[in-house]
C-alpha cells in the first residue's frame, strides 16, 4: 500500500490557496493571511485591500478545523485594519448562519469576538 504524499501547498499564492479545493491548502492560505494581518504596520495599508473581498468567504468554510483559522484570520483582519467595518454585513451574515450554531467551541468563541470588534 502507497502512501500519499503530503502536497506543498506554500509554493501557491495566499488567494490561490485560500480557493483550493483541498481544505488543508484554505488552511495554509488562512494561516498566512493571519500571520500578514498581524504583521503589517499600516492599518489603512494595501493588503488589507488586496485580501477583503475573501474575507467574508472565510467564516463560512465547509471544513471545520479550516474554518477554525479563518476565523482566526478574520479576527486578525477586524484588529489590525482600520476600515473593516465596510464587511461588516458579509461577514456577520456568515458567522450567524455557520458559526455561532458550531458545535466547536473555539469556533464559537472567536465568532464572539469578532462580532464584538465589529460592534
Amino acid at each position: 500500500m502507497a502512501e500519499e504524499q503530503e502536497q506543498d501547498f506554500s509554493k501557491l499564492s495566499i488567494d490561490d490557496r485560500c480557493a483550493h479545493k483541498n481544505w488543508k491548502a484554505r488552511l495554509s492560505g488562512y494561516e498566512s493571511l493571519t500571520s500578514l494581518f498581524q504583521t503589517l504596520d499600516d492599518e489603512k495599508s494595501p493588503e488589507f485591500v488586496k485580501y477583503a473581498p475573501i474575507v467574508k468567504k472565510l467564516v463560512v468554510d465547509s471544513n471545520a478545523a479550516a474554518q477554525e483559522k479563518g476565523l482566526a484570520a478574520v479576527l486578525a483582519f477586524v484588529e489590525n485594519y482600520a476600515t473593516a467595518g465596510k464587511y461588516v454585513e458579509g461577514v456577520v451574515s456568515g458567522i450567524i448562519t455557520k458559526c455561532l450554531i458550531s458545535p466547536k467551541v473555539k469556533t464559537r468563541e472567536t465568532a464572539h469576538e469578532i462580532v464584538l470588534m465589529f460592534v
